[in-house]
């Protein structure tokens, strides 16, 4: 009965080793960040452009090392700010109260989407 269960997690453990992976190498990793404010293209920064981005005097977007994250925020729950640093397109930044999205992307997808 030990065999088996020491088999089942092994196998389990395999399967989710394996998920991590292939999304590592399927997550695209962009180069660019784009902030949208109220549904409108706010701010365009380079990834790799260590800044901090005031959005309406209330907001801050941070890009530092390769990273975005959100580091102060006027909404209640600060969910924006939990959310920690983001660096690919697998995830954005999304702050319901304040209408802000901060995605990384590559520039050239985003150009060729919007022509």
């Amino acid at each position: 009965m030990k065999n088996k269960n020491t088999l089942f997690i092994l196998i389990i453990i395999l399967i989710s080793l394996s998920l991590l992976g292939i999304n590592a190498l399927l997550s695209d990793k962009g180069d660019t960040v784009f902030i949208y404010c109220n549904s409108e293209l706010y701010e365009t920064v380079p990834l790799d452009k260590n800044c901090e981005i005031n959005i309406n005097n209330t907001n801050t977007v941070v890009i530092e090392n390769g990273c975005v994250y959100m580091k102060n925020a006027t909404c209640p729950d600060k969910l924006c700010i939990n959310q920690g640093k983001i660096s690919d397109s697998s995830r954005d930044i999304i702050c319901l109260p304040n209408k802000i999205i901060v995605k990384v992307d590559k520039a050239s997808d985003i150009d060729a989407v919007s022509q």
